[in-house]
């Protein structure tokens, strides 16, 4: 079995002792069956992972003697992914899929197209369970990084974050002439230290959307001729990227394959 790992955001380089509460404690000693002696990892969310060991279980508690912290950076450049809200549950499933392609930041925007119209309520307890998802995802695939998620944008506050990366990417259906692939297979790769992407709704974006991103930076770019779902585009895209950029296909230094 592998070790379990553990989210812990607030974790202090240094620490050597740690108490895990509540549902940690029911999930270790009665989901798990963990005892005495067992290993575990902690990480912060922010690159630093720490190697444990279960000391013991009290009444509602555990204690960790944490023995080696490490710091896990990674080489990749950062992406910014920017979603206009889609219909139903379909952010959350992009949220997880995305923070398992390395996205370092998320922001949930509205646009003139955007079908859910949330108040404030619903949107605070929508970005809450999102960076609960976030979190959750970082775990199961043994990352270092939870992707910051922002609070819900509109559309020109999203280009004002997103018009920041040294490569702003707008992708929209009804470009013609450039396409991801001629982006990466220019005879100069462009600047690659940040890159943002732009996804749409399921309606899409309007004309003066299009031309908005423009204005402000934004190269926009096409997938081909096919016409994918806003979660089937999302994750697409990241995938492209991050192979693109070494992140998916190729094993970290010092992890070769035979």
């Amino acid at each position: 079995m592998s070790v379990q790992r553990i989210y812990r955001p607030a974790l202090t380089p240094g620490t050597t002792k740690i108490d895990l509460e509540q549902e940690d404690f029911h999930y270790l000693k009665h989901v798990l069956r963990l005892k005495a002696g067992d290993p575990l990892i902690l990480f912060d969310g922010i690159g630093n992972e720490y190697s444990a060991v279960i000391n013991d279980f009290g009444d509602s508690r555990v204690r960790l003697e944490i023995r080696e912290e490490r710091r896990v950076d990674d080489p990749a450049p950062p992406v910014i992914l920017a979603q206009a809200v889609p219909k139903e549950s379909k952010m959350d499933f992009i949220i997880q899929k995305a923070t398992e392609l390395g996205v370092r930041t998320i922001i949930p925007f509205t646009s003139s197209r955007t079908v859910p119209r949330l108040t404030e309520e619903k949107a605070a307890a929508r970005v809450k369970r999102w960076r609960k998802i976030a979190a959750e995802a970082s775990k199961q695939c043994g990352g270092t990084i939870v992707p910051r998620v922002s609070e819900i944008r509109t559309f020109e506050a999203m280009m004002d974050e997103g018009a920041r990366a040294s490569l702003p990417l707008f992708f929209w259906e009804e470009e013609q002439g450039r396409g991801i692939r001629d982006v990466f297979s220019a005879p100069f790769r462009p600047d690659l230290s940040e890159i943002s992407i732009v996804v749409g709704p399921e309606g899409g974006f309007s004309r003066d959307e299009a031309t908005a991103a423009r204005n402000r930076g934004f190269t926009a770019v096409h997938l081909g001729r096919r016409i994918l779902r806003v979660e089937t585009a999302a994750l697409v895209i990241l995938s492209i990227i991050q192979y693109e950029v070494g992140s998916i296909g190729a094993m970290p230094e010092g992890n070769d394959v035979p």
